[in-house]
């Protein structure tokens, strides 16, 4: 693939010289900016600056890239550290980022299906076995949105059609297919975005992490009355029990769960360190007077990858029950609140919808295929009830990516799979005008025999056994709300009101918020 973009970086007012050689700097250190997270032997594919002038209170800039560090990504790298650069040294802002004419081909034998296709956002030229997407004027509310990645993915989905995704060989209902729904019967009146907003009253606080973020006792205090009220009105009256599950994974976990065939590239892997402290003496000296850190050198003093960060939250379940003899008749339900699920989501975390560390309450079963199916929908009703007790506009609709199936085309072990593998409730997210959209609060999953043919789990008498899990992703919950009701205490429902008392302040600095 090739990318070839004009664009634009907007400041806060004119510069002068001395602003301009300060800018300069960084352009001249782009290179090193847009090789990070580039694989070795790839660095001919990461963005390049081949053009770029001053003009006014603008730098316009032609950027080309393969598929490392693609155009658009350097053009929003660069962003802050010219920031961080002029406002420093001359008090100069950036106000806006946008891309002018945007060029994006991509070589394909199968270029003709695209005939006659329109792609959202752009225009779509084909020339034998090419595909052109043309983008103009896409400017800094687009790119949050990922609109050129989506426009991206959406064209390889139309390219490899044929090859059919085992959830929709599996699923009776075809993914997509709304089956509930509920309006509000306020009239909502808040059409801001919650993650702006919150950033502007101190609510959060951007980490340095990508899809990180401090919250802050305002938003701490919702977050706890929110999973409160979940576990109150949903998982204690299901008969779910509390347990604690582990949140560092070993790697054989996944390998048995086949999580790592469907979403490799999805997770965090953990490195244990050589246990060995003369060896970090040299990394500690270097790192003391180059006054950096030495990347290189730490890679050498950790160990290979035996770990990662539960990304999924249940598997832990599954472990837990690993080569065990259960009876059906006596079925059990666990769930688990205590701590953070990661997942890496790349270039697609933004905001605070889509995070790469958010909080969920995880409720997970086994038993008899009856049982497990009878017990998703009841924690997907309860989840309804309370929404509606809440007065949040919501649907429900079949998912069309499980996260057990994630990435698979077939299936070939003679797995049972439910009639309906998943259901996602997503709460209406108002301030996005040109689309009904919402964000997924609630994943109701049933595995069918995925799990328990991979932990070799088995019913004493050798009756069938299925798994099945629900997670309430309480950081979207949270972002739900907000995006209904707004920031002000006295707008809220009396059952959130009466959890939280009183809001807590936000601290007041002198540079924040």
């Amino acid at each position: 693939m090739r990318f070839e973009l004009d664009g634009r970086i907007m400041f806060s007012k004119e510069l002068t010289e001395e602003a301009i050689k300060s800018a300069e700097e960084v352009i001249k250190n782009s290179r090193e900016i847009f090789l990070k997270g580039v694989p070795k032997g790839k660095e001919d594919e990461a963005s390049k600056i081949i053009d770029y002038k001053f003009e006014g209170n603008q730098l316009k800039l032609k950027i080309v890239s393969g598929t490392y560090t693609r155009a658009h990504e350097g053009l929003i790298r660069l962003r802050k550290p010219l920031a961080q650069k002029l406002g420093r040294e001359h008090r100069i802002g950036v106000r806006d980022i946008i891309i002018d004419h945007y060029v994006i081909t991509i070589p394909s034998e199968k270029a003709e299906k695209l005939k006659g296709k329109k792609v959202p956002e752009c225009e779509v030229e084909i020339d034998n076995n090419e595909i052109k997407l043309i983008f103009e004027n896409v400017g800094d509310s687009e790119l949050k949105r990922n609109i050129i990645d989506r426009a991206i993915k959406f064209v390889k989905n139309e390219l490899e059609k044929e090859e059919r995704d085992l959830t929709f060989e599996v699923c009776k209902i075809p993914p997509g297919t709304i089956v509930r729904e509920y309006k509000a019967k306020r009239k909502i009146t808040f059409d801001k975005d919650p993650t702006d907003v919150a950033e502007e009253l101190g609510w959060v606080k951007k980490f340095p992490g990508r899809g990180q973020w401090f919250y802050a006792p305002p938003m701490a205090a919702l977050f706890r009355a929110m999973e409160e009220l979940i576990v109150e009105e949903v998982v204690k009256k299901l008969g779910f029990e509390e347990c604690l599950f582990p949140k560092l994974i070993p790697l054989e976990i996944m390998y048995k769960m086949r999580y790592l065939e469907g979403l490799p590239e999805g997770m965090y892997y953990v490195c244990p360190p050589k246990r060995e402290p003369e060896l970090f003496e040299e990394f500690v000296s270097e790192m003391m007077i180059k006054k950096e850190i030495p990347i290189e050198k730490l890679k050498n003093l950790l160990r290979d990858p035996g770990y990662v960060l539960a990304p999924a939250q249940c598997e832990p379940f599954y472990q837990f029950f690993d080569h065990e003899m259960i009876d059906v008749d006596k079925p059990i339900k666990f769930f688990d609140r205590s701590g953070w699920t990661y997942r890496w989501e790349g270039g697609g975390a933004r905001g605070l919808d889509r995070v790469n560390e958010f909080l969920r309450v995880e409720c997970v079963w086994i038993g008899s295929p009856e049982f497990v199916e009878k017990t998703r929908d009841e924690t997907l009703k309860y989840a309804e009830k309370l929404a509606e007790k809440l007065d949040l506009e919501y649907w429900v609709e079949v998912g069309d990516d499980p996260f057990y199936l994630e990435g698979r085309k077939k299936e070939d072990r003679g797995i049972e799979f439910p009639d309906v593998p998943k259901y996602e409730m997503r709460l209406l997210l108002p301030h996005i005008k040109d689309e009904r959209k919402g964000v997924a609060v609630t994943s109701a999953n049933v595995h069918g025999t995925h799990f328990v043919e991979g932990f070799g789990i088995k019913d004493y008498k050798g009756r069938r056994v299925w798994t099945g899990c629900t997670g309430y992703g309480i950081t979207r919950w949270v972002v739900g709300f907000l995006a209904q009701y707004g920031f002000e205490f006295d707008d809220w429902p009396e059952l959130i009101k009466k959890k939280i008392k009183k809001l807590p302040e936000v601290p007041k600095l002198i540079t924040w918020p």
